[in-house]
């Protein structure tokens, strides 16, 4: 048996794979389609690690490893489609097409039973007996191949999908919570890039079969807790921006209806802005506004200027903060995240919350949030 630093980390990954599997898989607030193929894929990618960490060790001897073997490591690839997905599109249905995507687990799982069943009922060691020998060559040899190349297949899928999804996601609709893609975007190309290195360890492996796959099981392990942990973090910032929009909805807003004794301009302003509610739209701004009021940007600058003496960005910003302010006050959030309140807000992140909200109040959101609950 062969433990060191580098399997004690990997060990460690798979005791943390469970932890955070069981918390996503068991926890209710976590009851989205994203969050639940969240918590299979990191599952099935923990159980696959220790399977094949058993036999890498020495625990278990190579003959062991193949009776207790599954394939679930071809699950990988479909439940990180559909996690992404769903995280991107949060009410879509699963079609009949994405199904497919199951295909080379249901070809190894059958090729795995079948190849048990004729070990449990043959009396020949398994070295005289070429077609069970076949049967598990198809797994330890070639299955890796196919394993890379539909998680290949997927980033690609699902990299197309974020680059449709961010354009569409620059319109704003009230009923839809725009979902964060830059960290999404990093993790894939760094699935990519694992995919890469993994492909170079299944080519030696294939000419050389003693080669360590421990390098990989390492890189694996790293993604497992920056997948768990960040996928955690953003699914409770979209699930705490449902229950704000929701709250929202449920309540009467406090802005006034537009005054008819204001200018014109004004009226139609405040209109879109504000009974529109255009301002809590983080992609909003003066060359939207100005379309739809079919104003030149020049002109809609004077109208903030010289006509209600506040540029358009502080006019904007101040609405934001108000918004802000009444979430922060708000006793029902008060265990949310600056994220989704600043993101519900309109902000387009927390750094331009915190610092814009400092600017207009005087205060951190944070500080703000604090003298008002004393």
């Amino acid at each position: 048996m062969k433990i060191d630093i580098y399997y004690s980390l990997v060990i460690a990954a798979i005791f943390q794979g469970f932890w955070l599997s069981y918390f996503i898989l068991l926890t209710k607030k976590f009851n989205s389609n994203a969050a639940r193929f969240l918590g299979l894929l990191i599952l099935v990618v923990t159980i696959s690690q220790l399977q094949y960490n058993l036999g890498e060790t020495g625990i278990i001897s190579w003959k062991q490893f193949n009776i207790i073997y599954l394939p679930i490591e071809f699950l990988e690839a479909p439940f990180l489609y559909f996690f992404a997905t769903f995280y991107l599109q949060p009410d879509r249905k699963i079609v009949t097409g994405e199904k497919a995507l199951f295909i080379p687990f249901v070809f190894f799982i059958g090729n795995t039973l079948l190849y048990k069943s004729i070990a449990f009922t043959t009396n020949k060691n398994w070295d005289e007996h070429p077609l069970l020998l076949s049967l598990v060559e198809i797994n330890v040899l070639y299955g890796d191949f196919v394993n890379i190349l539909s998680l290949f297949i997927v980033l690609l899928i699902v990299l197309f999908k974020i680059v449709r999804t961010e354009i569409q996601s620059r319109t704003y609709y009230s009923e839809n919570i725009p979902s964060e893609f830059l960290w999404l975007k990093i993790l894939l190309v760094a699935i990519l890039f694992l995919l890469l290195f993994w492909g170079y360890h299944a080519i030696q492996f294939y000419f050389d079969q003693s080669v360590s796959y421990l390098p990989v099981d390492v890189a694996v392990s790293i993604l497992i807790y920056v997948l768990g942990y960040i996928g955690i973090q953003k699914l409770n910032i979209i699930k705490e921006r449902e229950n704000i929009r929701t709250f929202n909805r449920s309540h009467e807003q406090l802005y006034s209806v537009v005054e008819d004794s204001k200018n014109e301009n004004i009226s139609k302003i405040e209109e879109i802005v504000i009974n529109k509610q255009r301002y809590l739209d983080s992609n909003f701004s003066s060359e939207t506004l100005a379309e739809e009021l079919q104003l030149s940007t020049s002109h809609l600058s004077r109208i903030f200027n010289n006509e209600m003496n506040v540029s358009f960005t502080d006019y904007i910003n101040t609405l934001r903060v108000e918004e802000a302010k009444k979430y922060l006050r708000t006793p029902e959030f008060s265990g949310y995240t600056l994220v989704a309140i600043g993101l519900e807000a309109g902000f387009n992140s927390k750094t331009t919350f915190n610092t814009t909200f400092k600017k207009i109040t005087g205060q951190t959101p944070s500080q703000f949030k604090k003298s008002s609950s004393n």
